[in-house]
């Protein structure tokens, strides 16, 4: 199957509720997201992405396959204050049936490309602890574990560590 990506834009909206709304539905999903918390609409979703559109401080990308929205990134620069506006953060997810297919890696290539072409030094991201297969996808475009949060996410009655991963460009690295 082949997947390939590019920028989100407003007429992906329907689709990337409905995907939210699939991931925090997803018993076990390592998303710190339950279903009723999804809230946003089809016009909210679409008023971010036209807001994203033009932004030189944010991006989207979507994965397709077969036609559809299997996945998402989204890059953002943390802080407009210039102390830290070298740092973005990194979110990702893909649908269950497109896992370990070469999505995920797809749409790392293209939102790291994006951080690079817009100088952003640092990237990090935040991944459960138990998502090993997440883990190693980082750690395969540069990322490195930096510290462990723990009992920072809340499942039902048990407590998760979260990892904290940064990737360095250049000099920096």
């Amino acid at each position: 199957m082949i997947v390939t990506v590019r920028p989100a834009k407003p007429a992906d909206a329907a689709a990337l509720v409905a995907h939210l709304k699939a991931l925090a539905a997803e018993p076990g999903i390592d998303i710190p997201l339950a279903p009723d918390e999804v809230t946003m609409t089809v016009a909210d979703e679409r008023e971010l992405l036209e807001e994203i559109a033009g932004s030189p401080r944010t991006a989207m990308f979507v994965a397709l396959g077969d036609g559809a929205v299997i996945g998402e990134l989204s890059v953002k620069a943390l802080s407009s204050r210039r102390a830290v506006a070298h740092i973005a953060t990194l979110g990702m997810s893909v649908a269950a049936g497109w896992r370990r297919r070469g999505a995920g890696a797809a749409l790392m290539t293209a939102g790291l490309a994006w951080a690079d072409a817009h100088e952003f030094l640092r990237v990090e991201l935040y991944v459960y602890a138990r998502n090993t297969a997440a883990i190693r996808l980082y750690e395969q475009f540069g990322f490195a574990a930096e510290g462990t949060r723990k009992a920072f996410i809340r499942e039902g009655d048990a407590f998760l560590d979260d990892v904290v991963m940064a990737r360095l460009r250049g000099a920096a690295a």
